[in-house]
């Protein structure tokens, strides 16, 4: 019955890859064919175990291992909220467009495939000792406005990868701030987020001493999560684990000051 409901489909309501406006024949990706989705750049080993970007080139001597590179080996420690960032993906090509649609342009059902990427990252790269699995907030304007929380939607799919988990909206972002995509200079950003999240307080005792995974659609230079990872350790908890559909490895090896 399911392969006839997809003929019927698709022969009455045709649907076309947005990239190259190829015929798309299955249900796991209504917006890109797989050949244009499996384009895009994963991020594979080896790569940089704190912030997430791929080694250049020959770097580790052909190793598969993860290991810090330079730019994070010569941060301050103490500076460090995020225990380590990573992504599925290069926010690039295919799953970069993709994302903006989802985010931007209310295409929900987006969610699917992208969690999918995350979800085969997670077997492979991560654990699933967390306690919870948190949200990016946005702030109480833009969720009106754009009707959905983009980490929010990506967070609900991830949740049965770790069973030992729930998923909590611990954080709220406190203040409206600017589109970080708006502001070119890594000061600006920083600036922008400062002090615009806070912990719910009804979430702080069930978080503190545990290890939590604080999800986002994106992650650039990175700003955004390592202040809600700044308010969340301030706040009692262990660690925190910051888990991205993408990462935007070029903005990321610009970010000059430590975390």
């Amino acid at each position: 019955m399911a392969g006839w409901t997809l003929t019927l489909k698709n022969l009455l309501l045709p649907c076309f890859c947005k990239r190259c406006d190829a015929r798309l024949l299955t249900e796991e990706n209504g917006f890109y064919c797989p050949t244009c989705w499996e384009s895009s750049p994963r991020l594979e080993r080896p790569f940089c175990s704190l912030c997430g970007r791929p080694h250049r080139g020959m770097a580790g001597f052909g190793t598969l291992s993860n290991f810090p590179c330079a730019d994070c080996r010569a941060m301050n420690p103490k500076r460090r909220y995020a225990r380590r960032i990573v992504g599925a993906a290069q926010y690039d090509d295919v799953i970069g467009e993709a994302i903006r649609w989802f985010k931007f342009k209310g295409k929900t059902r987006l969610v699917e495939p992208l969690a999918g990427e995350m979800r085969v990252f997670a077997e492979r790269e991560l654990d699933d000792c967390y306690a919870a699995v948190i949200p990016v907030p946005l702030h109480r304007v833009r969720l009106r406005e754009r009707g959905y929380n983009q980490a929010h939607l990506l967070a609900h799919e991830l949740l049965p990868q770790f069973p030992g988990a729930k998923l909590v909206q611990a954080l709220e972002r406190i203040r409206p701030t600017r589109t970080q995509s708006t502001l070119r200079e890594p000061a600006a950003r920083r600036a922008n987020v400062r002090g615009a999240f806070a912990v719910v307080p009804a979430a702080a005792d069930r978080l503190s001493g545990n290890a939590v995974l604080l999800i986002d659609d994106v992650v650039t230079t990175g700003e955004t999560v390592h202040e809600c990872a700044r308010v969340l350790r301030r706040a009692g908890v262990e660690a925190v684990d910051v888990f991205a559909a993408a990462l935007a490895v070029d903005r990321l090896s610009q970010t000059p000051e430590p975390w």
